[in-house]
């Protein structure tokens, strides 16, 4: 199932931005497999092996089920190497890699982890949105990102407005990923 997503799709053309760019955006429709493909991607990629990926979600009921949906496409328990953080509930555990959070959560990691020494990669996740917390969190990875240079951002958003997030991390590269053909083979017409 997690080969047939369009965003997996375009597993390779991720890893080698990647590797190339400490910032990556991928702009995809609703339904594209952003939520899930990228932490995964970044996980074959050899991310998360140090530390962990992080995947903001705005909602806590979205980080909840993307992080049980991620699991089973792995074939494990929630909590083992695909977890999740949101406010008064936590299934985390030390082997787990990647850990889906809202971005509030990541917020609150920023006081006692300033320099986020605990994640390899940050995926912020519906970054379309523009909320207050997205926001401050563009502003204060991209002042982090000149300090730590082993950290990666993946801004992931539905918007066509993607060169805004281009310009604000000077000429990121932009991956594009269209939903229509996963939709139209599961009968669902755009």
């Amino acid at each position: 199932m997690l080969q047939s997503l369009p965003v997996y799709q375009h597993r390779e053309e991720i890893i080698t931005a990647l590797q190339k760019r400490q910032v990556v955006i991928v702009a995809g429709e609703t339904g594209s497999g952003k939520s899930v493909c990228l932490p995964i991607i970044c996980r074959e990629a050899g991310y998360g092996s140090r530390g962990r990926i992080a995947v903001t979600q705005p909602r806590r009921i979205a980080a909840v089920s993307l992080a049980t949906y991620a699991a089973s496409l792995s074939g494990i328990a929630p909590g083992e190497s695909v977890g999740y953080r949101v406010r008064y509930r936590h299934s985390v555990r030390q082997t787990s890699r990647i850990v889906y959070m809202t971005d509030g959560i990541l917020l609150a990691t920023l006081a006692d982890d300033p320099q986020l020494t605990r994640y390899d990669v940050v995926i912020l996740d519906e970054a379309h949105e523009r909320s207050v917390n997205i926001d401050f969190l563009l502003g204060y990875l991209r002042m982090l990102l000149g300090r730590r240079p082993d950290l990666h951002l993946i801004i992931a958003s539905a918007t066509p407005d993607i060169r805004l997030f281009e310009r604000i991390f000077n000429g990121a590269p932009v991956i594009s990923v269209t939903a229509a053909v996963f939709l139209l083979t599961c009968g669902i017409v755009p």
